[in-house]
């Protein structure tokens, strides 16, 4: 066996031809690959390349795969191993100079035993590799779950624009769960998904809300908003501003009716409106050219307005547990509709039309005191 000591709290042994680093004397993890060269050709520019991570990605995978197939003597490899993290220590545990696979894992464990370098170094580390690393860095860090090692107004200045971390700042004092505002802020990172700087999806579902939080419409990103199982009674008007939405979940709370500005947002794919009080739909809905879904069961709709049967990318819709007492012969214009549910309304007829939309693979218009149902040709 042969050993090489970094440090008082991090050395190299190679056992029966295998490279593994000790922390404090306890085997920690096995140097699976060493990274020899990288052939110029591979690489156009050097200048752009600022740590091994970004090095190794811009090697194809076929060239890759050749290094890895190298034989290197387990002696040469070891050598090569403690050589590389000789020099990591020596410029202060610096995760530009080994890949993040390992540097993170091992500074993280440093800390953790007491090393006073990796504990000054490790969150700054972190941030320095979040802000200025790859997006396979990033990402690494993210899923591996270093980004919450961090205090979390550093996580979320990393992880949003400015105007995003002022929104959910806002949005923190409209939704408390909590007297003390950060266990409020750190409870929201489980209610959102982050791109690129940006919220794309807020879930405030069964939070016991009675009023629309007014900090949600200053995320311009957003496309995802879940409101579901609220106490809700109206949405604002204001709600066009959120101009990328594709999918608006206001189910199960107590909203009598939807703001004629929800027609103007015309990115909107998904609404999911059930279990409300709405009586009646906005006039000018058929504008929403690409809503696909659209969930209105359990409420007390008595009509559709004329506008509705210009839906032509409708797919789905659900209207069960409604008071409508008839449907236009327009019906037939909805040329995308796959999935019908009409149940339990005070339907009479069913306009014969309904049987020319050939893209129709399931209807249910059970529980109405239908006179003549829809008798389909032969």
């Amino acid at each position: 066996m042969k050993e090489f000591s970094i440090n008082k709290y991090l050395s190299v042994r190679l056992e029966k031809r295998e490279t593994r680093l000790y922390i404090c004397g306890q085997p920690f993890i096995i140097c699976k690959f060493l990274l020899l060269n990288i052939p110029t050709t591979q690489v156009k520019n050097f200048d752009t390349i600022d740590s091994i991570d970004e090095a190794a990605e811009k090697v194809d995978n076929a060239v890759e795969e050749e290094m890895r197939e190298i034989e290197i003597p387990p002696e040469v490899e070891f050598w090569g191993h403690c050589s590389n993290l000789q020099v990591w220590y020596e410029h202060g545990y610096d995760t530009r100079l080994i890949h993040s696979n390992i540097a993170f894992q091992v500074l993280k464990k440093l800390t953790e035993v007491g090393d006073p370098l990796a504990r000054d170094v490790y969150k700054g580390e972190i941030i320095k590799r979040y802000e200025n690393g790859s997006e396979k860095t990033k990402e690494y860090l993210r899923k591996a779950g270093f980004l919450r090692e961090l205090h979390v107004d550093e996580r979320l200045n990393l992880l949003l624009d400015k105007q995003n971390f002022n929104a959910l700042m806002e949005l923190s004092e409209q939704v408390i769960f909590d007297q003390n505002p950060l266990p409020t802020i750190e409870s929201l990172l489980w209610c959102i998904n982050i791109k690129q700087g940006k919220i794309i999806e807020l879930d405030l579902s069964d939070l016991d809300l009675k009023t629309f939080p007014k900090a949600i419409l200053k995320l311009k990103g957003l496309l995802i908003l879940i409101l579901s199982g609220n106490y809700l009674k109206t949405v604002p008007s204001e709600i066009r501003k959120l101009i990328s939405l594709k999918e608006l979940w206001i189910d199960s709370n107590e909203i009598t009716y939807l703001p004629d500005s929800i027609c103007e947002m015309v990115s909107i794919e998904e609404i999911w409106a059930g279990g409300n009080k709405i009586q009646d739909l906005p006039d000018d809905i058929g504008n929403l050219i690409h809503l696909k879904r659209l969930r209105l069961g359990s409420n007390e709709i008595r009509e559709l307005p004329k506008s509705f049967y210009r839906l032509v990318s409708l797919e789905n819709l659900s209207l069960p547990d409604n008071q409508i007492k008839r449907l236009s012969d327009s019906f037939c214009n909805l040329k995308s509709l796959q999935w019908l549910s009409l149940s339990n309304n005070n339907l009479k007829k069913i306009p014969e039309s309904l049987i020319n939309i050939k893209s129709l693979n399931y209807i249910n218009i059970n529980q109405n005191p239908l006179i003549k149902k829809i008798k389909k040709s032969s």
